[in-house]
């Protein structure tokens, strides 16, 4: 039985030698498939490839048209209407659009800050639900695992008055606060910790370290696959935020990309100018793509190590 983690990992794996031309086998059960069957689902896996990748492909081309306008039916030929000028003409008009480079670097700052301290606020915790005994660690852990259940909205209200009885409406402070405590890095970090085997760290309580010492030079490093795991998931979520920074950011100054891409849609009522709203949509996208890029050998292993042990 292929399961979807299996099927998830032998996409990312043809992808990954195609893009580097060179051959290699993965052990998995796909490969030792039928012939028929493997052709069967690697041409499932074409089609929702399609489906994923058209949206994309008639975004770049948008962003290559001078026309402002969306055209019905839509017009999918790449050498229609398209040239290198046109593009760069569409960058420049969005960069130059309000305070966008500024919008960008607060979307940057914000987004960074908040995944460093969530996820080492998450491993921190995580490490200590796995490998540290005190009385009720078992049910603050669930504790925290409830919140999941709590959506945003409910406690978006009571946020934004702490927020101001504290004076930091309107800062960066203030954007990158809300977003530390993730109820979900801990629980990544907790699990991939417990598939640690824990007679190392037992090697290491024997030769005098303690239990910080041992998770930063020990435990710590041997968890790259969560920790990347859990980077890009916090970094996708903050990078992507709307709803806090709408209430958040009252003034331009502090706006971060999603509030600046409302302002292409048309939102501040003007003409909706579809190719700098893709060309702007491209820029948002580009350092998403550089980080699963970078740590997708590391997101793929942690994915498929957490959750081994309960």
């Amino acid at each position: 039985m292929v399961t979807p983690s299996e099927l998830f990992r032998y996409a990312i794996h043809k992808f990954r030698h195609l893009l580097r031309g060179n051959g290699g086998t993965e052990e998995l059960e796909i490969n030792r498939m039928s012939l028929p069957r493997k052709l069967l689902l690697e041409a499932a896996m074409i089609m929702v490839a399609v489906v994923y990748v058209v949206p994309f492909y008639w975004m770049v081309l948008k962003a290559t048209r001078i026309s402002i306008l969306a055209n019905f039916p839509p017009d999918l030929n790449p050498f229609s209407r398209t040239s290198f000028n046109n593009f760069i003409n569409n960058f420049h008009q969005v960069w130059s659009f309000g305070n966008f480079p500024t919008w960008y670097f607060n979307s940057i700052l914000v987004s960074s800050v908040v995944v460093t301290t969530s996820v080492m606020v998450g491993a921190m915790a995580g490490y200590a639900f796995a490998r540290l005994k005190f009385r009720g660690r078992n049910i603050l852990f669930y504790v925290v695992l409830g919140t999941l259940m709590i959506p945003f909205p409910v406690i978006l209200i009571a946020s934004y008055v702490f927020m101001v009885d504290i004076g930091w409406i309107n800062s960066y402070q203030g954007l990158i606060l809300p977003q530390i405590a993730s109820a979900v890095n801990v629980f990544l970090m907790r699990q991939y910790f417990l598939t640690i085997p824990s007679e190392i760290e037992d090697a290491a309580k024997i030769d005098g370290l303690r239990p910080w010492q041992i998770f930063y030079r020990i435990s710590a490093p041997l968890a790259k696959p969560a920790f990347a795991a859990s980077a890009i998931y916090t970094f996708i979520g903050s990078w992507n935020n709307f709803l806090w920074p709408l209430l958040e950011a009252q003034t331009v100054n502090y706006w971060t990309l999603p509030l600046a891409l409302n302002f292409f849609k048309g939102a501040n009522g003007t003409q909706i100018y579809w190719n700098q709203m893709m060309m702007a949509d491209i820029l948002a996208l580009i350092p998403t793509f550089i980080i699963y890029m970078i740590f997708e050998r590391y997101f793929i292993q942690g994915i498929s190590l957490t959750g081994t042990k309960g």
